[in-house]
């Protein structure tokens, strides 16, 4: 076998096979033996031979100046230092947003990204607009591009059983469907001339928090008591009121009530949600209830179960007590929060326009359900 025609890889493989051959019945451990020897001799002249280039480029290479190779680098770290994922992008890009002069390798790193938004600006809206909510954070977020379907079973037949050998009815259950369509959420901010004074750090985290702040107030309304024209189907417009009223004084009774008729599979993860009022002057004022009110500063539990305060839990001017499992409110951000800037037509003013895509819906209508106060 000529081990000089042979590549490493090659020679790795045949090295291999011989450990794998030492162990048959009928080796020939002397042939072996050889053809282990040759194999680390020719790798080990491979190896030597290897150096031996090295070192001759090494000596060619001399008559680069190390002014070039640091050139080299500096150019490198540049492009590195550009990336969408870094701060430099994200600073080059809010100084464009806001007509603030360029330098010409922020001109470069916004035109060879297209000016995407940047990822520390993509992870600061989405850390607000869903994170820092107290009802989006809860609910089941998606951020699928295209049209979401969600299957319901509208019918939901019981397992059945029977004696091993006998006949057995299969009852199938009846398939719907929760389609969710991209409805646009837009807040329009107005900023004064003086904003070019600002440190960018502070424009853009201002910025952020304003767009976001607006849009995700909205959002939460709306997963709650949205409309379902051009927003959110909220929870009102899926779960009726219950017949049975809530008493106009609340009672320790009437709380248990409401909690024991959620059915059993969506308690675990099930939540309060009610209004402030509703909470610190009626629940949180009855005495019958200190032990199971848990206060830990402004997170609050009631029967050990989260409440999640909204002023919308006021429906049509009725206090209203909603309980149930968020995670069966399903919510697909399309497109995630876009930010443009544009100049006003008769001001120096400058305006800011955030739009993203997201469309929400209860997809099971047992998962939550909700008493108005007589």
């Amino acid at each position: 076998m000529d081990f000089k025609t042979m590549t490493i890889d090659e020679l790795r493989e045949r090295r291999d096979a011989i450990l794998v051959e030492l162990d048959a019945p009928e080796a020939d451990l002397d042939a072996l033996t050889r053809e282990a020897d040759e194999i680390k001799a020719e790798m080990e002249a491979r190896k030597a031979e290897a150096a031996k280039k090295a070192e001759i480029r090494d000596k060619v290479a001399q008559d680069v100046t190390i002014e070039a190779v640091e050139t080299f680098e500096e150019v490198r770290e540049e492009k590195k230092m550009f990336g969408i994922e870094t701060k430099e992008y994200r600073d080059a890009w809010t100084k464009n947003l806001i007509h603030r002069e360029l330098t010409e390798e922020e001109r470069s790193a916004l035109s060879s990204a297209g000016a995407v938004i940047p990822t520390m600006t993509v992870n600061a809206v989405w850390d607000r607009l869903i994170k820092d909510d107290v009802l989006l954070r809860r609910v089941d977020v998606t951020r699928f591009p295209n049209y979401v379907r969600f299957p319901v079973a509208t019918t939901n037949n019981d397992a059945t059983s029977a004696a091993v050998g006998s006949s057995i009815t299969e009852s199938s259950d009846v398939i719907g469907y929760v389609d969710l369509v991209p409805q646009e959420y837009v807040k329009l901010l107005t900023v004064g001339a003086d904003i070019d004074h600002m440190a960018i750090d502070a424009v853009h985290d201002w910025i952020v928090e304003n767009l976001t702040g607006q849009i995700r107030a909205k959002m939460s309304a709306d997963v709650l008591v949205g409309s379902n024209s051009g927003a959110f189907k909220g929870i009102t417009g899926s779960v009726s009121a219950n017949a049975s009223a809530f008493p106009q004084t609340v009672t320790k009774a009437a709380l248990l009530k409401v909690m024991g008729t959620l059915g059993a599979n969506y308690q675990q993860g099930a939540i309060w949600i009610m209004t402030p009022k509703m909470f610190f002057e009626e629940v949180m004022a009855l005495t019958a209830l200190n032990d199971y009110v848990i206060n830990d500063g402004f997170d609050y539990k009631l029967f050990g179960h989260d409440v999640v305060l909204m002023s919308e839990a006021l429906v049509s001017s009725k206090e209203t007590v909603f309980y149930g499992d968020p995670k069966a409110y399903k919510v697909n951000i399309f497109k995630p929060l876009e930010v443009k800037a544009f100049e006003t037509a008769t001001t120096t003013n400058l305006q800011f326009r955030g739009a993203c895509l997201a469309d929400g819906e209860l997809i099971d209508t047992s998962a939550f359900v909700r008493f108005a106060q007589t």
